[in-house]
């Protein structure tokens, strides 16, 4: 019975530490490469990288949302408004890297938020610069 505190402590520490925060960005817009590759973002979106998942297999790119997160079509003007305090840019870096900072009305927080790890930055800016082209 003695050990019971002592293990449920270290449990909660544990968890406490395996839980990442991801409604905190880890970097903003100005830490990105300016220069980008819309096609290399594009084939991020469809394809993943190695470890990262590929966007298209919860978001579509079509009317209809994607089978667990919304439909990203005519993205690149609602990016704009979907937080008053942030630009299309901003708004859409965060989604990546802290995807639980704005969610979208009627879904939950299940996009991953380790893809400001899986994505090297010029990589993250190449996925924004393709989102911010999608009509």
């Amino acid at each position: 019975m003695r050990q019971f505190p002592i293990l449920l402590l270290s449990l909660c520490l544990l968890v406490v530490a395996c839980k990442k925060n991801n409604s905190t960005p880890a970097y903003t817009i100005a830490d990105l490469p300016t220069q980008t590759n819309v096609d290399n973002g594009k084939q991020l979106f469809e394809k993943g990288d190695g470890g990262a998942a590929a966007c298209a297999g919860c978001h579509s790119i079509t009317e209809g949302d994607g089978p667990v997160a919304p439909s990203l079509k005519g993205y690149a003007e609602r990016a704009s408004q979907r937080a008053s305090d942030e630009t299309a840019q901003v708004y859409t870096l965060n989604s990546i890297i802290a995807p639980g900072k704005t969610i979208v009305d009627g879904y939950n927080n299940t996009m991953p938020s380790s893809y400001g790890d899986k994505l090297s930055k010029q990589q993250i800016a190449d996925l924004i610069a393709y989102l911010l082209t999608l009509n």
